[in-house]
Parts: C-alpha cells; structure tokens; sequence
C-alpha cells in the first residue's frame, strides 16, 4: 500500500517526482516483461495440473485457447521498445488482455469454475477475479499490469475510493488524487512502493509555445503536464501520452468536474533507442511482486519445511483445508494431496502482534 498522501500545497513537488517515476515505471518494458512472464508461469503450473493422472476432464482445449492469448503479448513486447511503434504495442495489448474476460467470464462461470469441487476452484480460481491466487492468481496479475500499462492512455478510466462501486466517489486516470491509490484490490494497481532515490521530474514547463488544449492531437510521445485555465489552480498531475492521442480533460483533485487544461510536455519517451533498459527499472519490481496484489501468493510453503510467516495457511489440493500456523513450526500434510502436489499459500495474516 502506498505510504504517500499527496497535500495540496504542501508537498506538490514530492507527488511530480513520485507520479514522474509511476508513470514510467506503469508505461515500461519492464512492466510489459513481468506481465508475461507471470502469464508463462499461469500456463505452465496450468498445464501441469491438468496433466496429472488423477484428472479425469480432458481440459486441453482450454489451454490451447489460453495459449493463443501470450502470442499477441509476446509481439507487443518487441514493439514497445520501438518508440516509433509504440501505439501498435498499446493496440495489441488491448486485444490480448481479453483473456482475463474469457478466463472470468461467462462460459467458466456457467461451468462452475468457483465451485469448490471444480479443479479451476482448487488451483486458485476466485470470483471476483481480483480474489483468485495460486495457478489463476498469476493470470490474474498479469492482467492487472497489462491493464495499468494500458490504462496511462485511457484517461477516462476512473479509480474508485471505496465500496460499493456503485455509491463510490471515483477520479479519472491520472490525477494526484487517483495516481498514489493502490487500497482496493477492484482497481487493479499492484502495491506501490518507492526506491529510496526518486529521479527528478523534469521542472514544469513554463513556455506555452507548443502546449495542446484539451481535444487537440498529441504531437509527441512522452509524458505532459496539465495546466489549468486558472491560473490559481496552476499545473496538476502529469499523464503519459502517445503521439497521435487526443489531449484529455482533466478532474481537478476534490471536484467530480472535468475541466479543458492545457497540455505541456516535460519528457520525450526516448527509452530503449539504444537497444538497453534504464537502470532505473531493475528496481521496478523489487522486491518481486507475486500473483495477487491481495497478497495470498506473496508467501508460499511446501509441507515438511519451516512455516515463514504465522497467519492463516490454505492447501488447494488437501482438501481446501484452512490451518493457523506460527512462524517456525514445521507446514503439515503429504507431497501430495487427492488432486496435485500440496503447497501451502498464505491467506491471512494475524490482525494484532502475537503477545507472546
């Protein structure tokens, strides 16, 4: 969960150089690599349980159609660091992040995938998806690191401060007020954490010479700032842009109202020209970030080894038991359970320190 809070006024120069390197971080290779990585791995451990002798269901097709999504991944990746052929990655990623539909959606629901006898339901299958882990936790984070590496061009996606949705108070992608929230697993942003060193954001761009009024095009790739029509409100929260792209609107922080700003670029997209990463981005997901952004994957044990963390511990395939354990004790139960190998996930930790 993030730790900062922006304050109008107060720390303004903090949340350009924190939203400065969110920006990057959510538009990078980086990123783009984790995601399919995580949907290999999703394949992989998928593949493996349905190839136990102890499946009865022929589940081939289903990842033969799952398999068709990472190719459209895997050609975006070679794209993204094209900067002239960013837009093309952009495009195609949007076409592969409807696995996450398909897996969620209508033809598994009416299966019974959530249903606790069902094998999708015992290698991590959760409806709402955002409470999936294990096997389908994976796919299930990798569709949110697609979905904010997208969501930097959909300015009229919205982030949503509380239950339920429907009564929510939301604020469009990006804002300051909307940019540092990471608290309600429904909004799809991985937990955000900040290096002890911040590159600084470019200084704001005074000259109005080549600035983009609200509804016109997008001239270069990079990041732009918004400044508002009154010049008391000043410049708010920097967005990442395509070339060709329409300047957005934007929801000034504490109003439900979207205003016209102008848009001034602070930083061309130039990563990746010379063929090497930013050394900034080897921090980017460090420490790893695991398949749920709920945390239950974040902690995994294999019986006969020391328990890691005290909580609550859930073994998808000994019979979806639930068991408290202390930090230390030796995780219980055979190699194998009734349907696969038993590996022990961390679903909940205890609410207060343990007083002893």
């Amino acid at each position: 969960m993030s730790t900062f809070m922006y304050a109008a006024g107060k720390n303004d120069e903090d949340a350009r150089d924190r939203a400065f390197y969110l920006l990057k971080k959510y538009t990078s290779a980086t990123l783009l690599r984790r995601a399919i990585n995580l949907y290999r791995e999703f394949l992989r451990d998928f593949e493996r349980e349905i190839k136990r002798p102890e499946v009865e269901i022929d589940y081939s097709n289903d990842l033969v159609r799952f398999l068709k999504f990472l190719q459209p991944m895997e050609y975006a990746e070679r794209l993204l660091i094209n900067p002239a052929r960013r837009a093309e990655a952009f495009n195609m990623l949007r076409d592969a992040l409807d696995f996450h539909s398909y897996i969620w959606g209508r033809k598994y629901e009416e299966l019974g995938a959530d249903d606790s006898s069902d094998l999708f339901y015992k290698i991590g299958y959760r409806k709402p998806a955002e409470q999936s882990f294990g096997v389908f936790g994976k796919a299930n984070s990798a569709a949110d690191l697609i979905s904010m590496l997208c969501a930097t061009l959909n300015k009229n996606g919205r982030i949503f401060f509380s239950h339920p949705l429907s009564k929510a108070r939301s604020a469009m992608c990006w804002t300051y007020e909307s940019i540092f929230f990471d608290k309600l697993p429904v909004n799809g942003i991985p937990p955000i954490h900040f290096p002890a060193r911040l590159t600084k954001c470019p200084p704001p761009n005074k000259d109005n010479k080549n600035e983009i009024w609200s509804g016109s095009q997008i001239s270069v790739t990079g990041i732009w700032e918004p400044w508002a029509i009154d010049p008391k409100i000043g410049v708010r929260c920097p967005n990442y842009c395509l070339a060709g792209d329409t300047a957005s609107q934007y929801q000034v922080e504490g109003t439900d109202t979207l205003e016209d700003v102008r848009w001034r670029l602070i930083w061309k997209d130039t990563r990746y020209e010379n063929g090497r990463t930013p050394s900034e981005e080897a921090d980017y997901f460090s420490p790893d970030l695991s398949a749920n952004v709920n945390t239950p994957i974040m902690r995994s044990a294999l019986p006969g080894q020391a328990c890691p963390e005290s909580g609550e511990w859930f073994a998808p395939h000994l019979c979806s038991k639930t068991i408290t354990m202390v930090a230390g004790e030796i995780m219980p139960g055979p190699e194998f359970g009734g349907t696969g190998s038993v590996i022990w996930y961390l679903t909940r930790r205890p609410q207060t320190p343990n007083s002893n």
